[in-house]
């Protein structure tokens, strides 16, 4: 275009029109090239930076599925991360999936992490280190240690003077007792937080359903005292 313009005796040659109608299109193709170099360089979205700032480091999320297929008896590639998203919780309470907290301000900076296993979604809990990956309490694994089930077996067994193979563990549920008191099955308990993971586990005797607590090393194994009362009787 510039070569054209440069030549006086070729531009007389031809319409003003035409020459009218070069300038114009020149002019279009410069200004889309601009166009074109500003996009290449445009600043990452809102669901971008969101994305990069959600990103559970691998060390963790590695150290996250060892503990679902530990709880729940897959390897770790049949289990899914599908959901992170960053969370402060206000205390240890909170971080904990307590259900009744104090509004005492103490944040753990972490993540909510979503885990699929099968069919179902774990929720966790997960400190900024990773030193403190927390289980919702109300998701049933249903991975009650042996030695622990052996035990309560045997206390039924004791209790309902019935063989062991008698007896049957029908249901078991992780839970964070929020204190001893609790474990133990008290009417009348203090709100102190002082949690004890364990197991609410329920075992079928006859016709009925015994329920049982126990703390996470089964060194502490209580029977609902309402059971109890009626095995005196």
């Amino acid at each position: 275009m510039i070569k054209l313009l440069t030549q006086p005796n070729s531009t007389r040659k031809l319409p003003q029109a035409i020459i009218l109608t070069l300038i114009l299109t020149s002019l279009l193709a410069c200004g889309m090239g601009i166009t074109n170099n500003n996009t290449s360089v445009a600043v990452p979205t809102t669901e971008q930076r969101q994305t990069s700032a959600n990103k559970l480091p691998k060390s963790i999320s590695r150290k996250l599925l060892r503990d679902a297929s530990k709880r729940s008896g897959l390897k770790t590639r049949d289990l899914k991360i599908t959901q992170v998203t960053t969370k402060t919780f206000g205390n240890p309470c909170a971080f904990q999936f307590g259900e009744i907290c104090t509004r005492e301000y103490r944040p753990i900076p972490g993540w909510e992490v979503v885990v699929k296993v099968k069919d179902k979604s774990w929720t966790y809990h997960v400190n900024k280190s990773g030193s403190q990956i927390i289980l919702d309490p109300k998701v049933s694994t249903n991975q009650l240690p042996k030695s622990i089930a052996d035990k309560i077996l045997r206390d039924a067994a004791q209790r309902s003077s019935l063989p062991i193979n008698a007896i049957k563990i029908t249901q078991s549920t992780q839970k964070t007792f929020s204190n001893a008191c609790v474990l133990n099955f008290g009417e009348i308990c203090t709100q102190q937080y002082d949690p004890v993971e364990g197991w609410v586990v329920i075992v079928k005797v006859k016709n009925q359903s015994w329920t049982y607590h126990t703390d996470k090393t089964g060194s502490s194994v209580v029977l609902d005292p309402k059971i109890n009362a009626t095995l005196k009787n």
